[in-house]
């Protein structure tokens, strides 16, 4: 084995020096054929001689791309020939959410002495994107995650994503690492904390959402790092709803979502677990909320610790809230009153009263009635004393508890639980 290396590094060798005694030969030769030529001219053919040579690299390099998209196409329709079969048969109304591996291998129609027919890594790839554009675009039937896991077992699919998500580039990472949390696979502890410390924020974030979907309460530990809280986005709120919502959905024990608001240094990340506690009913974390209540001096973290309180019905922040609302903002009074009135202790009304008669803003004078409204008959009988007493500028308010119409958006909702508005591959816990 040595010496025929050897020999080959020897070839190798021999064919480089030939092509570099050659190159210098002819660029000698070309610049003392047009050494004694104007300037601009050489110039000229220099430019020219280059621009040859980079095309000659481009028409090079898209032979090369185009050879290999050929090959891509005709593996993904040799892979359609083959697998349609069982995907049809996987993704059909009344398909057995419970297949098993011989009722799987007999829609593939494999000879015996070919187990595997995915022999290179782009058969692999190519199949996994097979398998992944059927569920993200065949919505109309339901998904069966068992069948779908043991015909991506049977050829030894899970291993290789993991060595992608692990030995891969970065699109590979990203492609490799998304296709597992579609295809719900599990994923070794240790090459998610390995991505977790990627150059790449895509990378640190994609590993980041396979640790809540997989890991325990305290292995959650990413999202008290500084790199979270400077990069976190709207995105970041969405995915937790969705690993949240997963994570719930298969008896996982759910972080607390207070102490990772409390950790953060943006107030408007704080927001975001603040409202993430009340679409999953964190009640029994709310009064570690409080020092964030009477510390703070942002607004919206303010109005988004009221809202969840009043949603989770946490009833020993009411006077808390009523002693700050003189104080506040008229749109953080609004949510104020919000909370008292989902509270709805029968305590407060009198706070109600105070933020119709002592305002001159017509949407919290607005508020506090609609707030009456929805307090109980106590409030109901307020709100109608009030409209007896009122001046001519004020029945405008009252006209909309009469109105059928508007009536209907009187009342305040009751809660705010986490329901996918869409059901998605993502986010759907099919069998």
């Amino acid at each position: 084995m040595f010496p025929r290396a050897m020999n080959t590094v020897s070839t190798l060798s021999y064919y480089l020096r030939l092509l570099a005694a050659y190159g210098s030969y002819y660029l000698s030769y070309y610049t003392a054929l047009f050494q004694d030529y104007p300037y601009e001219v050489q110039t000229a053919i220099w430019f020219i001689q280059w621009a040859i040579l980079a095309i000659i690299v481009i028409l090079a390099v898209l032979g090369r791309m185009t050879r290999k998209r050929r090959a891509r196409r005709k593996t993904h329709e040799r892979l359609h020939e083959q697998f349609d079969e069982v995907l049809d048969a996987i993704f059909a109304p009344n398909a057995n959410p419970q297949m098993t591996r011989d009722e799987l291998s007999s829609h593939i129609h494999l000879a015996d002495a070919q187990k595997n027919p995915l022999k290179t890594q782009q058969d692999k790839r190519g199949f996994c994107h097979l398998i992944y554009y059927r569920l993200v675009n065949d919505t109309s039937n339901e998904h069966r995650s068992a069948n779908i896991q043991l015909l991506l077992d049977m050829f030894g699919i899970p291993t290789f994503l993991e060595n992608e998500v692990s030995l891969g580039g970065m699109r590979s990472k990203v492609k490799a690492m998304t296709m597992i949390r579609t295809f719900k696979l599990y994923i070794s502890p240790w090459v998610i904390n390995k991505l977790l410390n990627s150059k790449k924020i895509r990378v640190r974030r994609l590993a980041m959402y396979s640790a809540v979907m997989s890991s325990s309460d305290s292995d959650l530990d990413y999202f008290e790092t500084d790199f979270f809280d400077e990069n976190c986005c709207i995105y970041d709120e969405i995915e937790l709803g969705y690993v949240l919502h997963r994570r719930r959905a298969a008896g996982l024990k759910l972080p607390n979502l207070a102490h990772w608001a409390h950790l953060q240094k943006n107030d408007s990340t704080k927001c975001m677990f603040v409202r993430l506690m009340r679409r999953f009913d964190q009640r029994e974390h709310c009064h570690q909320l409080e020092d964030l209540f009477h510390d703070s001096k942002h607004k919206k973290l303010i109005e988004e610790i009221s809202r969840t309180w009043g949603y989770c019905h946490y009833t020993e922040a009411e006077p808390l809230l009523v002693d700050t609302m003189l104080t506040q903002p008229d749109d953080t009074k609004v949510a104020i009153m919000h909370a008292i009135t989902r509270l709805a202790s029968g305590n407060s009304l009198h706070l109600l009263l105070d933020g119709y008669e002592n305002s001159t803003n017509p949407h919290v004078r607005f508020e506090a009635l609609r707030c009456m409204y929805s307090y109980g008959e106590e409030g109901r009988a307020l709100l109608w004393e009030l409209e007896k007493s009122a001046s001519e500028t004020d029945r405008k308010f009252y006209t909309f508890f009469h109105n059928p119409i508007t009536l209907d958006k009187i009342p305040l909702d009751k809660e705010q639980a986490y329901h996918p508005s869409v059901e998605t591959v993502y986010n759907q816990t099919y069998v």
